[in-house]
């Protein structure tokens, strides 16, 4: 009797952690997409000339491509001028 107690305890939080994955919404996945996709853009555009993890094209594209992940992970920053205020903006709007 004692083992099935401790089985359900176990089972308890397990049953819970699939409804909280299904938490993200498909629609806000594609709008934060979209949104990272236009800062990587906005990021090949800019003037890199003075960093020196840019210097060169293949540079240049693995340095912005990087930006990608942080925006996705929500890691957006003011002090880069690919992360404009709308686009902030746009991205605090996204589902979650």
């Amino acid at each position: 009797m004692m083992h099935r107690a401790a089985l359900v305890c176990i089972l308890s939080p397990m049953s819970f952690f699939p409804t909280t994955l299904a938490a993200a919404s498909p629609g806000g996945e594609a709008c934060r997409i979209e949104i990272c996709h236009s800062a990587v853009t906005s990021c090949l555009q800019a003037d890199l000339a003075l960093n020196p993890y840019a210097r060169t094209e293949a540079e240049k594209q693995s340095y912005c491509t990087a930006f990608f992940n942080g925006c996705m992970t929500r890691e957006v920053t003011a002090d880069l001028p690919w992360y404009s205020p709308q686009m902030v903006a746009r991205f605090l709007q996204c589902p979650p």
